[in-house]
């Protein structure tokens, strides 16, 4: 009755496999081996693009600032209303809260989600891409 052990994974279905690579391959359709070889060739862009395409805005204040008020919830909506998609608005406040010296300024962030929209930054490749040449203008110019 040992050998017949049944396993279930996070989405409930049962898993059969009788080895910790068996159930692995199993419920990811890779084994650990190729999982492990696929996290090393993702860039660290990748990584960042995949996240910000896997979690909501709201997980984004929540770690910079520890909470989530009504004020950054009617925020997101309106930057959603705007046309933004959820990654994009994320870029935007992972943004905002590296770069402000005083905090969130929730005009300021309705602001430059007007200008991203404006811009046509509508997917999370042109967030990233945006940033890096506004960063690029801000370092050349104090370097003057």
């Amino acid at each position: 009755m040992k050998d017949k052990k049944r396993f279930k994974s996070t989405n409930n279905r049962v898993v059969h496999g009788k080895t910790p690579e068996e159930r692995f391959k199993e419920i990811h359709g890779i084994t650990i081996k190729e999982w492990s070889e696929q996290q090393f060739k993702a860039t660290p862009d990748d990584w960042y693009i995949n996240k910000t395409k896997s979690t909501i805005p709201f997980d984004f204040i929540k770690e910079h600032y520890d909470t989530v008020t009504e004020d950054d919830i009617k925020l997101v909506k309106d930057l959603q209303l705007l046309g933004l998609k959820d990654g994009v608005i994320s870029v935007l406040l992972d943004y905002v809260a590296i770069v402000s010296r005083i905090g969130m300024v929730h005009a300021l962030v309705r602001e430059m989600g007007r200008n991203w929209h404006k811009e046509n930054i509508l997917t999370v490749e042109k967030a990233i891409n945006f940033v890096r040449e506004e960063q690029k203008k801000y370092k050349d110019s104090s370097e003057k």
